[in-house]
């Protein structure tokens, strides 16, 4: 009797936690689901099924679905945002958003993994096995979101916990450090070098947060100068200045 008591009161422990985890997990994502069961799925990884007495479906068909949605999403979002970029740079730029990678820092910093139910085995979420699970997870999230909410609410969580980190974070990005770099190779010019000092404030006065000016340097000479709360900041808009001299001489030329 009393071991029948034990078993209670464990399952009855289990059934709260998941119910919190599923909780906090709503909270996370910003979505009250309406469709029963449907967010259990999109945070069960296969291992836990495998272990489990319970039947049920893991997040494996909810990813497929979300990486659909995904890719709609981002491609969309950058045929907007670049309109005058070729097919071949709007590639690029998607397959550095939807790269496991990417997608697992996102899920990471939304704190996905850790609603993720696996099973006993502790090298699931080791090293790479971790980034997976990680990626994946966040992918079945989005087929979740579009499922129960429909198409715009799953683009409005990729835009605020995706492409929001893809607009802040300069690495791997198509950013304007690439392009000037691809820019200058084109004009057969040399290396460019970024000189970044202490500063406090621009020229313009229009910033009060601002710590360091960069300089962008080609054979010898300033090409672009920025200023920025950090270091990457900085070298940007020294990046996009350059940008902009050069294609301001390239217009002048044109018109001879």
């Amino acid at each position: 009797m009393i071991w029948k008591w034990f078993r209670r009161k464990k399952s009855e422990s289990a059934a709260q936690l998941k119910e919190e985890r599923l909780q906090q997990l709503e909270r996370m994502l910003g979505h009250h689901f309406t469709i029963p069961g449907i967010l259990t799925r999109a945070s069960t990884h296969p291992s836990y099924l495998d272990q489990s007495d319970n039947r049920g479906e893991s997040y494996e068909r909810l990813e497929f679905l979300g990486d659909s949605v995904l890719n709609l999403a981002v491609s969309e979002w950058l045929f907007n945002l670049h309109p005058d970029a070729q097919e071949g740079v709007l590639s690029q730029q998607r397959a550095h958003i939807i790269s496991r990678r990417f997608l697992a820092n996102a899920s990471e910093e939304l704190g996905l993994p850790d609603c993720i139910q696996t099973g006993d085995d502790q090298n699931l979420l080791a090293g790479g096995g971790r980034q997976k699970i990680s990626a994946d997870a966040l992918e079945a999230v989005i087929g979740a979101l579009y499922i129960d909410g429909g198409f715009e609410v799953a683009r409005s969580f990729i835009e605020r916990h995706i492409l929001s980190m893809d607009v802040g974070h300069e690495e791997g990005f198509h950013t304007a450090k690439n392009r000037l770099q691809e820019t200058i190779h084109e004009l057969g010019r040399g290396q460019l070098t970024y000189r970044t000092t202490r500063a406090t404030s621009a020229p313009d006065k229009s910033r009060e947060d601002i710590n360091f000016r960069c300089q962008v340097w080609l054979e010898g000479e300033p090409l672009g100068t920025g200023w920025g709360r950090t270091k990457k900041e900085a070298e940007k808009e020294a990046a996009l200045d350059a940008l902009d001299r050069l294609d301001k001489v390239r217009t002048a030329s044109s018109r001879r």
